[in-house]
This record gives C-alpha cells, structure tokens and sequence, in this order.
C-alpha cells in the first residue's frame, strides 16, 4: 500500500520554528503596520457613526461575530438548531419566557447578557456592525406552523433549505419557530419540533446551550462545563508558547493550503449550486464505548469521521474520494469568561489515508488530531479569526473562502441526561444545521445527548449527487454498529 505521509500537515519542529521566525523577521513589522491602520480606519469610522447614528449603530469589536456580515452566494449564514418533542409548545409560552426571563437576564456585574439579541447584524462603510432594533416585537420571533398539517421528512428538509437563507436585515436575524406535527420514517408516532434559527453573529454553539440549560430546559447536564474547565497554568503555558513559536508558519500553511483541494469535485451542469440537508439514525452510545474500548479510546469525532470515509468509499466511485484527506475539526477556546453571547470557536486541522484499513486508520487519525489539537492550530486560528474580522468585510473572504477542506467536523456533547423544554415537553433528539460559509462541501456535526449520538449533515451540489450524500449520511450508524460486531467477533477468536 502507498505510504502517504501526514507530519507535513502539522507545524511542529526546528524547520517550521526556523520558518516562523524567519516570518516574524521579515513580514512582522509590515503586519503591524497594517494592523495600526486598520484599527485608526477603525477609529475615524466609529466617530463617523457616532455623528451620523448616535448611538444607534456600533461597530462590531470582535471579529468573531463581524466575520459572519460577509455575504456570499450559496454560502449559508443562518444556523438551525432542532428539538424534536414530544408535544408542541404554544407561541405564547416561547413569548412569555423570552419577554420576562431571557431579555431581561442579567449577568453578576448587572449588564443584560443577551441585550444583542435586539440588534441587527448589518455592513457600514464596509465594516461589521451591529444596528440597535428600534421597533424590536417578540412577535416577529415567534411564530408556529400549522397545526392541521403533518409535515414529513422531505418536507422539511425543504423548510431547512428556505432556513438557511439569511434573514431580513430589518429585525435581529433569530427567531423560535414551532412545527406542532412532525413525522419522521424512523420515529414510531408523530412528534413536534421546536426550532432556534439564528445567524452565527450572535452566538457560538456553547451559548445555545447555556441559553437553554439557564432559561428554557430543565434536566442539561454538562458533558464539558465551558464556564468550570479547568487547565493547569503549565499547560495554558505551553499552549500559547506553541502558538507563539509556530503560529506564523501555520498561518502560513493554512494559506498554502487554500489553494489546494482535498475532494474531486463533480463537473458543473450549469445549475445553481444546492445545499443538501440530512439526518441518520441515532446510535446508541454504549455501541460506542465499545469500539472505543477495544480500539484504545480514540475520541468520538475520530470515530465519526472515519465512519464517513468508509461510507462515502463505498458508496462514491473509484477516484472520487482522495488517498489524503484534510479535516477541519471544530475547537472551542475554554473556559469562557461570563454568559455574554459571544463567539469563541475555533479549528485544528489533521490528515487522514483514506487508502488505509478501517480500525488502522482509526488509530493513525487519534494520532493526528491528538497533535493537531495540541499544537498552535486552536489558539493560532482563534487569533486569526478575530484579527481579521476587524478588517472591513471585504477582507473576510481571506478567512472563510477558498481551498476546501474534504470535511468541516463539529462534535458538540450537549446533555447526559434527558431534558425538558419548559417544563412540558420532553427533547426526544436533538438535530443541528450550522452554517458553512467555507468552500468544503461536506459538513458533519455529531450530538451526544441522553446516551445516544446523533449525525446531521449538510453537503454541497459541486460534491454530490443528492442520493450519494443521503446514502453515506445513512450509512454512518450501520458501519459503527459493523465495526462493534466485527470488534466483539475478533475477540471471541482470541479467547
């Protein structure tokens, strides 16, 4: 089999340290430079909105949140996340709780946690703003769908299709959205939905679940407390000392990779480009503690991955998936400071041999993204994101766009336990369309919650045929569930 060497992706060693003083050397003080421009642009611009808006309009001080006022055709902006109940909610209860709990929360120093859920995200004299709401009404978001529908699965991926579409620019882009009736081919009866649409400005996906846990749920239990995550100083340490010593040649890496690719790309039949919605069925979490177990405790996400790989190898023709493959997994920058919604993620990236057998590949990605997430990636990436997305928007693109990735992975534990949403309906699952304003096709975000794990996807038209995205999305849980019956037989040979 052809080796296919991964260390390359990694900045680690004295030639990438050599490299990234050399950059330090060279380019540091012109960066600099542009960066004090940047922020006296900033300065004039914030005395031009003052004298031109009074207080009514701001500019946007982290580049985390200004990142998401690029717009880009076919890019989505908006992100959905999804309760499947057992019983629907009523506008009025979502209102009530909204108008006398969550609007008016206040944070232990007394400043109003989610005071920018009434602005708008908008662009001014090229820079990310945001637009306080002057007619801010519960009412534009809120809103049910008919009760006297059933609505099925292809339906509502259709509803997922026209959600991801950005929203008006004259209200906050959020709003809860309730579907009474629901039936889904895997589930036995009918269920309900409840929804939090959102464009990804306002909140990163642990604030979604703090929102939840502190005001609208009962019953979360921390998988990772984000506010209590303790790590040693040594390490917080060694942590930014790394960044520090290769940050410069992984920037210089992710921009050398941008014009790469790390997926063949389907021909062009001059269509619009699509975004494709799915879900597969949820797998039991003690399934995979046992492929964990017997394989040395690779983590979850390498699990999934993996499981994709497999997937889209059977099911896509010969070529069509790379011998390298590059993941963009999803990090989180902890703990987090205070309740403020905010955006603190990040991501680390790692190579995967496709050409590798299923359980030794397994074990080389734990490898590679146990580096990766260890080294700058995290904090390096964190930076950038914020540093740019203080440039006007039109220099955001040097973020988001160009060299696709073949994955973009988010592994979000929510809830050991089972939840209920206002005291009256029990959260049977739970489902999550993020955004995906990148170029990477193919975007899996993997749920634990209440023992069990459940996969969404989002694909890309340019990457797939609608059926082979379905078909490696529901072939997911069913290669898992082989690996463990595979695993469990191997070792009744070995007694």
């Amino acid at each position: 089999m052809r080796s296919i060497k991964m260390g390359y992706l990694q900045p680690n060693g004295l030639f990438q340290f050599l490299i990234s003083l050399t950059i330090y050397i060279l380019l540091g003080p012109t960066f600099l430079f542009v960066l004090i421009l940047n922020e006296l642009a900033r300065l004039f611009v914030s005395l031009c909105l003052r004298i031109n808006y009074g207080g009514k309009i701001s500019l946007i001080p982290y580049g985390s949140e200004a990142l998401w006022a690029l717009k880009r055709p076919y890019r989505p902006r908006m992100s959905s996340v999804i309760a499947k109940i057992d019983k629907s909610l009523t506008r009025e209860q979502i209102k009530q709780t909204l108008k006398d709990i969550v609007l008016p929360a206040k944070s232990s120093n007394g400043d109003q946690v989610y005071l920018k859920l009434k602005k708008i995200l908008i662009v001014k004299y090229g820079y990310g703003c945001w637009k306080q709401s002057e007619k801010f009404d519960l009412d534009e978001h809120v809103r049910s769908l008919p009760d006297n529908k059933v609505y099925n699965k292809a339906e509502f991926k259709q509803l997922i299709d026209e959600w991801s579409e950005d929203m008006s620019e004259e209200r906050p882009q959020w709003e809860f959205i309730i579907v009474p009736r629901f039936f889904d081919d895997a589930d036995e009866s009918e269920t309900s939905l409840f929804i939090f649409r959102v464009n990804h400005a306002y909140m990163d996906g642990f604030c979604y679940i703090n929102m939840y846990k502190k005001y609208l749920t009962t019953g979360i239990t921390w998988y990772i407390n984000p506010f209590e995550f303790h790590i040693p100083f040594w390490k917080i340490f060694l942590f930014y000392l790394n960044a520090v010593t290769f940050g410069a040649y992984a920037t210089i890496l992710l921009a050398i990779t941008k014009t790469k690719k790390f997926w063949t790309e389907l021909p062009s039949n001059g269509s619009p480009p699509r975004t494709y919605y799915a879900w597969a069925k949820q797998i039991d979490a003690e399934v995979i503690r046992k492929i964990r177990k017997k394989l040395n405790n690779p983590p979850l996400s390498s699990l999934i991955v993996n499981a994709y790989v497999t997937a889209a190898k059977e099911i896509l023709p010969v070529g069509r998936v790379p011998d390298l493959l590059r993941v963009m997994e999803l990090g989180a920058l902890l703990p987090y400071p205070n309740d403020r919604l905010q955006n603190r993620f990040s991501f680390f990236y790692y190579g995967i041999n496709s050409c590798q057998p299923d359980f030794e590949r397994i074990n080389a990605t734990k490898k590679e993204s146990w580096k990766a997430m260890t080294g700058p990636w995290i904090l390096t990436t964190y930076s950038l994101i914020r540093l740019f997305g203080r440039f006007p928007v039109c220099f955001h693109s040097v973020v988001v766009a160009g060299g696709p990735n073949s994955l973009v992975m988010n592994n979000v534990p929510i809830s050991k336990t089972r939840v209920r949403i206002l005291e009256s309906s029990d959260v049977l699952e739970l489902l999550n369309f993020p955004p995906n304003p990148t170029d990477t096709g193919m975007q899996l975000l993997c749920f634990s919650y209440d023992n069990s794990i459940k996969i969404t996807g989002s694909g890309r038209s340019e990457w797939f045929t609608e059926k082979e995205f379905e078909d490696i999305i529901q072939r997911i849980p069913g290669i898992i569930h082989e690996w463990a019956h595979k695993l469990a037989e191997d070792e009744v040979e070995a007694v």
